[in-house]
Protein backbone atom coordinates (compact mmCIF):
# COMPACT_ATOMS: atom_id res chain seq x y z
CA UNK A 1 0.00 0.00 0.00
CA UNK A 2 1.16 3.36 -0.58
CA UNK A 3 1.11 6.24 2.03
CA UNK A 4 3.40 8.81 2.45
CA UNK A 5 6.70 8.78 5.43
CA UNK A 6 8.01 11.99 6.49
CA UNK A 7 11.88 11.54 7.17
CA UNK A 8 15.23 13.80 7.79
CA UNK A 9 17.04 14.42 4.67
CA UNK A 10 20.48 15.43 5.33
CA UNK A 11 23.18 14.69 2.54
CA UNK A 12 21.03 12.35 0.82
CA UNK A 13 16.62 11.62 0.92
CA UNK A 14 15.07 9.20 2.41
CA UNK A 15 17.94 9.36 5.33
CA UNK A 16 15.77 8.48 8.51
CA UNK A 17 12.23 7.97 8.70
CA UNK A 18 10.58 10.49 10.93
CA UNK A 19 6.86 9.45 10.86
CA UNK A 20 4.65 6.94 8.99
CA UNK A 21 0.95 8.19 7.85
CA UNK A 22 -0.83 4.72 6.82
CA UNK A 23 -4.47 4.38 6.43
CA UNK A 24 -5.93 8.01 8.09
CA UNK A 25 -3.42 7.50 11.03
CA UNK A 26 -0.33 9.00 12.14
CA UNK A 27 2.59 7.02 14.05
CA UNK A 28 5.48 7.99 15.21
CA UNK A 29 8.73 6.33 14.40
CA UNK A 30 10.74 4.81 17.34
CA UNK A 31 13.52 2.93 15.92
CA UNK A 32 14.63 1.64 13.06
CA UNK A 33 15.17 -2.07 13.03
CA UNK A 34 16.83 -2.99 9.94
CA UNK A 35 17.89 -0.76 6.58
CA UNK A 36 18.48 -2.20 3.04
CA UNK A 37 19.41 -1.18 -0.51
CA UNK A 38 17.02 -2.52 -3.10
CA UNK A 39 17.82 -2.12 -6.82
CA UNK A 40 15.70 1.18 -7.59
CA UNK A 41 15.09 2.40 -3.84
CA UNK A 42 15.75 2.08 -0.28
CA UNK A 43 14.07 -0.36 2.60
CA UNK A 44 13.35 0.52 5.95
CA UNK A 45 12.01 -1.69 8.87
CA UNK A 46 10.46 0.54 11.47
CA UNK A 47 9.31 0.33 15.19
CA UNK A 48 6.60 2.85 15.55
CA UNK A 49 4.41 4.62 18.29
CA UNK A 50 0.82 4.43 19.20
CA UNK A 51 0.67 0.49 19.73
CA UNK A 52 4.30 -1.17 18.91
CA UNK A 53 3.30 -1.03 15.62
CA UNK A 54 6.25 -2.70 12.56
CA UNK A 55 6.26 -0.99 9.22
CA UNK A 56 8.35 -2.12 6.18
CA UNK A 57 8.93 1.10 4.41
CA UNK A 58 10.10 1.39 0.86
CA UNK A 59 11.15 4.49 -1.05
CA UNK A 60 11.27 3.93 -5.18
CA UNK A 61 13.51 6.25 -6.40
CA UNK A 62 12.00 6.17 -9.92
CA UNK A 63 8.57 7.07 -8.80
CA UNK A 64 9.20 9.26 -6.25
CA UNK A 65 6.84 6.93 -4.13
CA UNK A 66 6.58 4.77 -0.69
CA UNK A 67 5.16 2.02 0.03
CA UNK A 68 4.25 0.79 3.67
CA UNK A 69 3.04 -2.49 4.58
CA UNK A 70 2.27 -3.28 8.35
CA UNK A 71 4.12 -6.02 9.43
CA UNK A 72 2.68 -6.44 12.72
CA UNK A 73 3.36 -5.57 16.12
CA UNK A 74 6.43 -5.83 18.48
CA UNK A 75 6.88 -8.60 20.68
CA UNK A 76 5.88 -7.66 24.12
CA UNK A 77 7.63 -9.30 26.91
Amino acid sequence: MTGQVECYAGSSYPEKPRFVNWEGDRYAVEAIIDQHREPNGIGFRVLCQPGQAVFDLLYQMDSDTWEIRLVGAAPTE
